[in-house]
């Protein structure tokens, strides 16, 4: 077997890895199908500019987003405008997103201009000015029992955290262990993740905050020196983890101690050659924790701004792949499949009484489920449950010469004459490309459909080769493992 091969695209064309992996997720030795974006709720009133999810009182879960002037709830498939009663509406600019955080049974949020925002799970209905005088922060995490803030109004290389405790409480105090340091080097603060310990992203460095109490509070040491988050927006974390992109690559940050390249060698070169860097403001990253995916949005070169590129990053796999499509943001999400109050019907023919189960069991509300979420440019959300797209993947480049061990006779040129696509479903067709010396392009035939002995009847003939496959959008498949049965000749030389 010839496997669909892990797509690097910075690494040379003759070799064992795929120059195309597209509308695909990597997994374990194949690639699975990605799914469309399917926008089912209501627009907001402009772009879509941050959004998170909460666990709320008894279970409950509550979505929230902010666009240019309104922080929105989501209930049902409708984005309700729960904004400040009093203040005027928001005024986060083009060029900040809403971030958020939860503490307790607070929502809080900040856009690094406006005064932090919070609402109140158990029983809010609009959310309001954070009490305690706290400071304009543009970043914002939980680490233990602190809320941590990044980049603090003028002072961008700032960090500071409320009382021990108390989400309104922000005045300096060794007995409430509330306080703010400022960062000597590094540049300004461009991305904080919280948890058991605290990570501080700057423009050049990384540092990890590990609570040791009264007078100190918190010690801030660096972990990554010269290398820090160049783009705000690719900052993203999920329990020892964390992702973010630098200059130099994309990188993780395991258990606050260890820094590791993920994109060296595979897209790193690729991804800056057509980045839009004039409008990184508009990059977004989520973690699908179920799947074990980072996701990073961001516009390339001649979009206008618009995102209209993910990279996605399996960290168990080690393994990249992109989608072309057309976002405002991405992040993530939850679903429930709950019973409503008139589904309770079909349980009570004999009455309330009769209800297999009490009214706060968890049976009525279903299970979470933690999605990939995005806004399409109509500033509708959705997850990634649509049809699937289509996918187009490839091998890496081989000469079947080496595999029939012929001699200098050969000239090291072959005929393919077939192969059978290990493709389990849909209806995929295939195309052979081949080239006589690596100083030429790679000649794609045409795309063919497989007989009905699920052979591809392709013809090519050359020193190099590769094989893509498309699958199109809509067809219902799983995996996309390689090519097998490859028929294969030798030709003479030219």
């Amino acid at each position: 077997m010839i496997p669909f091969a892990e797509w690097r695209p910075d690494m040379p064309a003759l070799g064992q890895w795929a120059r195309e992996a597209v509308n695909v997720v990597p997994a374990d030795d194949s690639y699975r199908p990605l799914n469309r974006l399917s926008g089912v709720s209501t627009a907001l009133a402009s772009r879509a500019q941050g959004a998170a999810w909460f666990r709320g009182t008894a279970g409950a879960t509550r979505m929230f987003a902010g666009d240019a002037s309104k922080l929105y709830l989501l209930s049902g498939s409708s984005w309700n405008n729960v904004s400040r009663t009093s203040g005027g509406p928001y005024a986060p600019g083009g060029d900040n997103l809403w971030r958020f955080t939860q503490f307790g049974t607070l929502a809080i949020a900040v856009n690094g201009v406006d005064v932090p925002q919070k609402f109140d799970l158990s029983a809010g209905t609009n959310w309001a000015a954070l009490g305690g005088s706290p400071p304009v922060g543009t970043f914002i995490t939980t680490v233990r029992d602190f809320v941590l803030m990044g980049k603090i109004g003028s002072t961008p290389q700032r960090v500071q955290w409320c009382a021990l405790n108390n989400a309104e409480s922000w005045a300096s105090s060794l007995t409430t262990q509330a306080d703010l340091q400022d960062l000597p080097d590094g540049g300004n603060v461009t991305g904080v993740v919280g948890g058991e310990i605290g990570l501080i992203f700057q423009e050049t460095s990384v540092r990890r905050m590990s609570y040791e109490g009264a007078p100190i509070v918190f010690r801030i040491d660096k972990i990554a020196n010269d290398i820090g988050a160049s783009v705000a927006g690719s900052v993203a974390g999920l329990l020892d983890m964390a992702f973010f992109l630098h200059k130099s690559g994309f990188y993780m940050v395991r258990a606050g101690q260890s820094v590791t390249p993920i994109g060296r060698g595979k897209v790193d070169r690729t991804f800056w050659a057509e980045f839009d860097e004039i409008n990184h403001f508009r990059c977004s990253s989520a973690i699908d924790p179920v799947r074990g995916l980072y996701v990073f949005a961001y516009p390339a070169n001649g979009n206008n701004g618009t995102p209209n590129r993910l990279l996605i990053y399996n960290w168990h796999t080690e393994r990249w792949s992109r989608a072309v499509l057309d976002c405002e943001l991405v992040f993530g999400g939850v679903s429930q499949q709950a019973i409503s109050l008139e589904g309770l019907d079909a349980f009570a023919a004999g009455g309330i009484d009769s209800l297999p189960y009490s009214l706060d069991s968890s049976y009525w509300t279903g299970p979470l489920s933690l999605l990939l979420f995005a806004f399409d440019t109509a500033h509708k959300s959705g997850s990634f449950s649509g049809a699937t797209l289509q996918a187009e993947v490839e091998t890496g480049e081989f000469n079947p010469a080496t595999l029939l061990r012929t001699g200098p006779g050969s000239g090291g040129r072959s005929i393919v004459r077939g192969c059978r696509p290990l493709i389990d479903g849909g209806n995929p067709q295939i195309q052979i490309g081949a080239r006589e010396t690596q100083q030429a392009s790679v000649a794609y035939g045409p795309k063919v459909d497989l007989t009905a002995a699920g052979l591809a009847p392709v013809y090519q003939s050359g020193r190099y080769f590769r094989i893509k496959a498309t699958v199109p959008a809509g067809a219902i498949w799983s995996n996309m493992q390689g090519i097998d049965d490859l028929d294969v000749r030798p030709a003479g030389a030219q």
